[in-house]
């Protein structure tokens, strides 16, 4: 069975070890399915195939529940989305999905507001405008916004 994928605008993102095998067992104990079109492997991101490991090392997955709610798992590793090694504590992310470029960057730059810039948004290779910032809270959010397709610039324009 396909499951349709839903956007949702919070999306919970877990950073584990062997994330191959946290896919598998996590779509087994919530009886969910992974939507592979929206997987990344690291072999996949420019540069960075002959990276050892690259084929087997998740940068982004989703796993999409029934009731429309969604789960992100990506390899744990030392990162600078969090100055630094990722540890326990920090592994947890909170992804932000938006349709409309203009809102994406309205709360990108309210959450950047005495917090700290960890990737600048912009235009992503992925199809994608993406920004991660930490708050002022030290909550860490990443933001998405998926471009038109063949645009490049996004349905509302570059970011």
């Amino acid at each position: 069975m396909v499951t349709e994928e839903i956007f949702q605008r919070f999306v919970p993102l877990l950073y584990v070890r062997d994330s191959l095998e946290a896919i598998a067992f996590y779509t087994d104990a919530f009886d969910v399915e992974e939507l592979t079109e929206r997987t990344m492997l690291l072999s996949q991101v420019p540069g960075m195939d002959k990276t050892p490991g690259a084929d087997k090392t998740v940068v982004y997955s989703k796993l999409q529940f029934s009731d429309g709610s969604a789960l992100g798992v990506a390899e744990l590793t030392a990162d600078t989305k969090a100055d630094g090694e990722h540890i326990i504590g920090n592994n947890i992310h909170i992804g932000l999905v938006y349709e409309d470029p203009a809102e994406q960057r309205t709360a990108f730059d309210r959450l950047a507001r005495d917090g700290k810039v960890l990737e600048a948004l912009e235009n992503r290779f992925w199809g994608a405008a993406y920004g991660a910032v930490r708050d002022k809270y030290g909550v860490i959010w990443e933001t998405n916004c998926y471009l038109a397709q063949g645009d490049g610039e996004g349905a509302g324009g570059p970011v």
